[in-house]
């Protein structure tokens, strides 16, 4: 079985956990479907043959802890409840904004543009490209000679 495969499974997997937590109204079992699918959408986007590159693994994985971490967290306050407020929001949406939705950008989205060039598009990758596809996307390093005025060609 490819590696491919079984993240598709563990989608499908996270999806039937999402449509029975919807059914059955368990917010316990949204909390482990919602970050099981998104999790695994995106490491299967960012393998590349067979594996993820770089410190963007670990970038991923702490999206996943975030994410049922944070849900995890607003379930456990009693919202029948007014609590203290943190930032103008009660504390289960103070976490589903701060800790949810903006902690994921700096671990996953700014990473990932910091990190794009080295762990997903290496010179190799386009060289690779081109190949496989008859296209010819230039390098990083033909778009420095260019802009140098050298001609790697010559």
């Amino acid at each position: 079985m490819k590696s491919n495969d079984s993240w598709v499974k563990a989608i499908l997997v996270g999806a039937i956990i999402l449509l029975i937590s919807q059914f059955t109204k368990n917010d316990k079992l949204f909390a482990i479907g919602f970050p099981i699918v998104c999790f695994s959408w995106m490491w299967l986007g960012a393998l590349k043959k067979g594996k993820v590159r770089g410190i963007l693994k670990y970038g991923l994985i702490s999206l996943l802890v975030i994410w049922m971490g944070g849900f995890f967290a607003m379930m456990s306050f009693d919202t029948s409840k007014l609590y203290n407020f943190i930032g103008g929001w009660t504390k289960p949406t103070a976490i589903m904004i701060y800790i949810v939705w903006l902690l994921p950008l700096f671990v996953g989205t700014i990473l990932f543009g910091i990190r794009f060039k080295k762990d997903f598009l290496s010179d190799e990758d386009i060289e690779e490209f081109n190949k496989k596809s008859g296209c010819h996307i230039k390098t990083e390093s033909e778009v420095l000679a260019e802009k140098s005025g050298k001609n790697l060609n010559a």
